[in-house]
């Protein structure tokens, strides 16, 4: 009862500011900051909630006015899309290097973790045009031209984005899961099973893997933030048909207010669910 008490009023509190945020455009008038107007657009926003039906957007390809929900489904498939099979790719490998650096030795090791280091400290931006790059590149020397380097506004572009952010969300998770497993290798449990002999692919799965599970959560949904402007970017860039590149394209507050809450809800129900689904026993405390 107190942990649905307590995510209700994160659910309520979260919601309460994101409406405040909504309005942040207000405190902007012809180009002057202008305090005052902040308490009308908050009205406004709050008001709004109760006439969702009624925002609308300017369809280009249209050339007039059309209502802003049944139109974002689209939109947010497409990001939905690009940031599942990114976040998926990126923990499939992540599992592989984090076993392949348990079983390794020392100077292997060495290797992996300044590699991790440096990679996690290239920014976003070099991948993007890195994987733009390589793709005109192929294009040139060997004729091949499957892969688009940017959508438009009747073409999906996926191939390259899902790259872009694949890398960058992999590199990311390498550092901390090179840091932890070396944490967790001198824990006393793991010694002790280490002594009475349990083969090492049994130690990390069953052992040291489960152990940090809850831990790479926390990690992950700590830094969703940056992982989500990393995605702001690449679809700005690569001109992918999603929900941050329109934002970016329509930015009136009506419209913010809306995508802030289509984007925030799913992540809540995710994070109920994962927090309901994750055994106590993997916890361990956090």
């Amino acid at each position: 009862m107190n942990w649905i008490a307590r995510k209700s009023s994160q659910f309520l509190i979260t919601c309460i500011v994101l409406v405040g945020i909504s309005a942040l455009p207000s405190l902007v008038g012809q180009l002057e900051f202008v305090p005052s107007n902040y308490w009308g657009g908050l009205q406004q926003q709050f008001s709004q909630l109760t006439k969702l039906d009624e925002i609308t957007y300017f369809n280009v390809t249209a050339q007039r006015e059309l209502p802003l929900l049944p139109a974002i489904g689209p939109l947010m498939k497409e990001t939905v899309i690009i940031f599942m099979t990114s976040l998926v790719v990126a923990v499939g490998f992540a599992l592989v290097y984090a076993y392949f650096f348990y079983r390794s030795g020392r100077r292997v090791r060495t290797v992996l973790r300044q590699t991790s280091e440096t990679l996690e400290m290239v920014p976003d931006l070099f991948w993007l045009i890195f994987t733009q790059f390589l793709a005109i590149t192929l294009y040139k020397k060997a004729g091949f031209d499957r892969i688009e380097v940017a959508g438009g506004f009747a073409e999906y572009i996926r191939f390259l984005p899902i790259v872009t952010l694949t890398l960058t969300i992999l590199f990311f998770f390498l550092k901390w899961l090179t840091k932890h497993i070396l944490q967790e290798e001198t824990t006393p449990f793991l010694e002790l099973a280490r002594a009475k002999g349990v083969r090492p692919a049994a130690l990390f799965w069953k052992h040291l893997l489960p152990n940090l599970v809850y831990r790479f959560y926390l990690f992950f949904r700590s830094n969703l933030i940056t992982v989500l402007s990393s995605l702001l970017i690449i679809e700005y860039l690569f001109n992918v048909q999603g929900i941050f590149r329109f934002i970016v394209y329509n930015p009136s507050m009506p419209i913010l207010l809306v995508i802030l809450f289509v984007i925030y809800i799913p992540i809540f129900l995710v994070d109920v669910l994962a927090e309901w689904l994750i055994p106590d026993a993997w916890k361990g405390g956090v």
